[in-house]
């Protein structure tokens, strides 16, 4: 089945029954969780648990810190990117979050950022998510927060390809189209470049290039540049398909099949769980059998990396009081 291509969200703090039922009628490859899940650690702990004895092999959390911080409320506030990058932190910072993702459950965070923060661009639409507008310092950056999740056992994920830096808009509403300039595409690609393979997963935009085509959607960018021009083995995930920079292209099973058919392995549907059974259908309807199997490889081999992580950190032996000291020292 092609649920295991999948990663999926749920719409509150506990699982609903038929939420509980398409999951385990369609078990996808993994559930991504946000804010509207978690509430307080012991129904969080409930939650993680439910899911695992459904058989979800992944549990996803988008924990960038500074303005994207779905633990918060747990923990207290994790520092940006840009926060850390300047001050030298963000091994440490990579760290305490990995801590706190591997006590709490969670499989794989979707970060770092690698996007650009350039003026006119990803410093007005992503702000302190980007850690600079220079590639040498965001593959700094990013590649100690990256280290520091993997030293706890947990995966990362290199976003959002092939760069949101020049994008002045934001792909959660609206379809940027970024120009064409080869000086300045190769400084967007430059990170991924420097650190794709270590991280062996990177999350694909929904940012157009010049010939409309989000890139989730292309296979120009999501396979022709990211696996034929930079030679990338590892998983690619789509952004969320359900995002309004894809409003036009088709409702969200199209949106799907035409993901899995460009190169993403991995497809997000993080809030509309009705629609993933025929989400799934769609994909194993309009998708060769070929590229589904490929993709399936790539996840596999992306699994056996985290647990190759997991079992070389072995268990967080830290505390929540003392990864939330860690995080106030960085704040």
């Amino acid at each position: 089945m092609s649920g295991g291509l999948f990663g999926v969200g749920l719409a509150g703090p506990a699982l609903g029954e038929s939420e509980r039922q398409i999951l385990a009628a369609h078990p996808p490859r993994g559930v991504i969780l946000f804010r509207r899940n978690i509430e307080d650690e012991q129904r969080l702990a409930r939650l993680i648990e439910e899911l695992r004895e459904l058989r979800v092999r992944h549990l996803f959390l988008d924990q960038e810190g500074g303005p994207v911080d779905r633990l918060r409320e747990l923990v207290g506030p994790t520092p940006s990117l840009q926060r850390t990058a300047g001050a030298g932190t963000a091994r440490r910072a990579g760290s305490a979050v990995g801590a706190m993702l591997a006590k709490l459950g969670f499989d794989v965070d979707l970060a770092p950022v690698v996007d650009r923060a350039v003026e006119g661009g990803g410093a007005l639409v992503l702000g302190e998510r980007s850690a600079s507008a220079s590639p040498d310092e965001v593959v700094r950056a990013a590649g100690d927060f990256l280290d520091g999740l993997h030293s706890q056992g947990v995966g990362g994920c290199l976003k959002h390809f092939p760069g949101l830096g020049r994008a002045a808009l934001d792909t959660h509403r609206l379809l940027p189209v970024v120009p064409g300039d080869t000086i300045e595409d190769e400084l967007d690609l430059a990170p991924f470049r420097a650190l794709m393979e270590r991280a062996r997963a990177v999350m694909v935009s929904h940012a157009a290039g010049a010939d409309g085509a989000p890139a989730s959607l292309s296979p120009k960018i999501a396979t022709a540049l990211l696996r034929g021009r930079l030679g990338f083995t590892g998983a690619a995930f789509s952004d969320d398909l359900e995002m309004g920079a894809l409003a036009a292209f088709g409702d969200l099973p199209a949106r799907c099949a035409s993901a899995a058919a460009a190169g993403c392995d991995l497809l997000f549907v993080c809030r509309q769980i009705e629609t993933y059974p025929a989400c799934v259908e769609a994909v194993e309807l309009s998708v060769p059998r070929a590229r589904r199997d490929e993709a399936a490889a790539r996840l596999d081999a992306y699994g056996a990396h985290v647990a190759a992580l997991r079992r070389a950190a072995g268990e967080p032996g830290i505390s929540f009081a003392a990864i939330r000291a860690e995080l106030r020292s960085l704040a």
